[in-house]
Formats: C-alpha cells, structure tokens, sequence
C-alpha cells in the first residue's frame, strides 16, 4: 500500500510513500485510519470498477442542415429497441472513422437504453470503464454527439435513422449545442459515483466519529465473523447428517410398520378362513349339510383364495349351513339300533356315522362328536372306509 499512519507532532497523519508532506492528519487515530481505508478503496475502484449513466445525446432541432422533430427522436428510440440484439450501440472517443469497434479497438462502454423525454433524447452508458468515469467528472469530456446511419434496411424493414454510436467530446464543439454537460448527470444518474461519494465525505471529514471504525476493529470483526461462519458451516453439516440419519429411521419404521400390517393382514385372513372351515365341519359333525355339500360350498367361497376369503360374510356361511339337527327319521333311528346290535344298514355312510356319535354322545361315552367319531371308526373299520371313500353327494 503506498499509505501508511505515523505519529506526527502528536497528531495522527496519513503519509504517502516517499513524499515528507502528510495527506491529512487528525487528532485521533480512527480518524486517519478511516482516510487511509478511504483511499485505499478508492484506489481499488479507480482500478477496476465500472459505471453506468444515463445522459442527454439529442435533441429536437435544425443541426448540420437537418431538421429533427419529437417524431424523429421517438423514431430513433423505437429503432434501437427493435435492433439492439443485433446492432450494438458503442461509446467512443470523438468521431474518428479510424476507430471502428469492428477492428478490435475496445470500446469506452455501450448504450444500454434509449427514450425520450419531452424535446430530449436520453441513453444509458453501461459498463463505462473507472477511468472514463473519472475523466468525465474531472470535465476533461464534458459533451457527447451521436452518429446516425440513415435509410437503413434491414430484413425488408426500412428505418429512417439508426443510431450507431456515441462519442464523448473534450475540446470539439458538438452539432447540438443544447445538450447539458456531462458531469451534470454524475450526482444523480451514476451508481459508481453515488459510491464515491460516500467514500470521499469520510476523507474529508465529514462522517460522524460513531460510524467510523478502524482498521484494527475491522479485521477483528471480520475474523468473527469468519468464525460464525465457520461454526455455521459446522451446524449445517451436523444438521444434514441428523437428517439423513432421522431419514433413514423413518424409512426402516415405515417399512417395518408395513411389514407388520402385511403379517396382521395375513393373521385376519387365516383366522377368518379357519373360521369358515370350522363352521363347515361343524355342519357336517351336526348333520347340518354332508361332507360332499362342505366340498361344494368351500369350492364356491374359494376359501384357499385370500382376496375371496377376505370378502366372505361369516354370518352368510352360517346361514348357509344351518343349524344341526336335533332329531333323525326313523330309518335313522332304527340304523342306529341296528349299528349297535351289530346288524348292517342302508344307510349311507355319513348318515350313519352321525347316528352312532349321537348315540355315544348321549350315553356319555364321548363328550364330543369328534371324540365320538373317533370311537366309531376305531369300532367299525369297515364303516370308516365306506365313510372316506363315499361317493355320494
């Protein structure tokens, strides 16, 4: 830095390298410390920064043998809205043809915006380099003038007058002589001037103590914030992560709960159908319907289909089957007798097999009809044969 703040006949002063003539002093160091910023970061801008202003370029009057009307500059606006894609408007030193922006010469900035306002033409100079900026406010070019390609064609479209450029003047007399100077725009319509502004009042003086605060606080506070920044870093990594982790439970949680209602699912499904056989055998056992109408009916409700078993109405099976009956004919009553006395009978081989559970049941030798039932088959192989291998319906 070409700065530096020394101690003067106890005063603060900001001293340029090489030169024994300070740039100013102050009684408190924050004060030259806060100009030496100043001019650091002015010199930073004057170097690289770029600016943007909007100016006067034309008016409405006779210039150079040619009459222009509002009609002509709302003409000249419309044009370059129509043709800016494809037709580059360039700021340039003076009117020299010597230095076309075709031949690689750079150009000073480029018109943005065109409009009109009352007898005026108005544009917008984008991406003016620092320096330009700072020989503009330092009145070394204090007027701009415009170059017109006229009867212009373009895609079967005519155009009466295109603007194609916009030269900055320093001692040349421009055609219009009713456009304001330049640096009459700096204050208000260039956001690169607003910023140095603020920059030179603190140089001067100008900013309240209160605001201004030195270099040493100034890397204190940056280093802070470094570190929140770095903290902050840290506490998002941890909280992504978290994420990620509360993520994954939540995958495994509604996996399992899905896995967990399949399995209840399933429980439902078999209970019913167990359900639904047991109503069927107890039919058969009570006589109610015959071991062939129980094959039938469990056919019919498709009990080894699930979809099926789910829609079955149990309340409808049972009704279906009916109630076991309490009395036998007396052909059944007389096999039964005869079965016991060891007689053969006409009967078939379920009806028989009921009479005698019945009987046995009622003596109390059997307290189920299964029980029973096995007890008749032990007794009467012969019956037990007949009775699996029935072909009746």
């Amino acid at each position: 830095m070409p700065w530096n703040v020394e101690q003067v006949k106890g005063k603060w002063c900001v001293m340029k390298d090489g030169e024994d003539k300070p740039v100013g002093c102050h009684e408190a160091k924050a004060d030259a410390l806060a100009q030496l910023a100043a001019l650091y970061a002015n010199e930073k801008n004057m170097s690289s920064a770029t600016g943007q202003l909007d100016v006067e370029i034309f008016a409405v009057g006779k210039w150079n043998g040619m009459e222009f009307t509002a009609d002509d500059l709302q003409n000249i606006a419309a044009a370059f809205n129509t043709l800016q894609d494809n037709h580059r408007v360039p700021l340039k030193f003076g009117h020299n043809n010597e230095q076309p922006v075709t031949d690689g010469q750079p150009a000073l900035g480029w018109v943005k915006k065109v409009w009109v306002d009352g007898a005026k033409l108005f544009a917008t100079f984008a991406d003016v380099p620092a320096i330009v900026m700072e020989a503009i406010k330092k009145k070394l070019y204090r007027n701009v003038s415009i170059e017109l390609d006229l009867d212009v064609m373009y895609k079967s479209q005519h155009y009466p007058a295109v603007l194609s450029g916009v030269a900055l003047l320093g001692a040349d007399i421009p055609a219009v002589n009713t456009l304001k100077d330049l640096t009459h725009y700096m204050g208000r319509g260039a956001g690169f001037s607003a910023g140095r502004r603020a920059v030179f009042s603190a140089v001067a003086g100008n900013q309240p103590k209160e605001n201004v605060m030195d270099l040493e606080k100034l890397t204190a506070k940056v280093a802070e914030l470094s570190s929140t920044v770095a903290t902050f870093t840290a506490d998002n990594a941890k909280l992504k992560a978290e994420n990620a982790e509360l993520a994954a439970k939540v995958a495994k949680f509604e996996a399992d709960n899905k896995a967990s209602e399949a399995a209840a699912t399933k429980g439902r499904l078999e209970a019913k159908r167990t359900e639904v056989l047991a109503i069927l055998e107890d039919g058969v056992k009570g006589a109610a319907i015959t071991p062939a109408q129980r094959e039938t009916f469990k056919k019919a409700l498709r009990v080894d289909d699930d979809a099926a078993v789910q829609a079955i109405d149990v309340e409808s099976v049972k009704a279906m089957v009916g109630p076991a009956k309490k009395q036998f004919s007396r052909e059944q009553a007389a096999a039964g007798a005869a079965a016991g006395a060891g007689e053969k009978t006409t009967l078939r081989a379920d009806q028989e097999l009921v009479v005698r559970c019945k009987e046995l049941v009622g003596k109390g030798e059997a307290k189920t009809i299964a029980e029973a039932r096995g007890l008749v088959f032990a007794r009467d192989p012969e019956l037990a044969d007949r009775y699996v291998n029935m072909k009746e319906v």
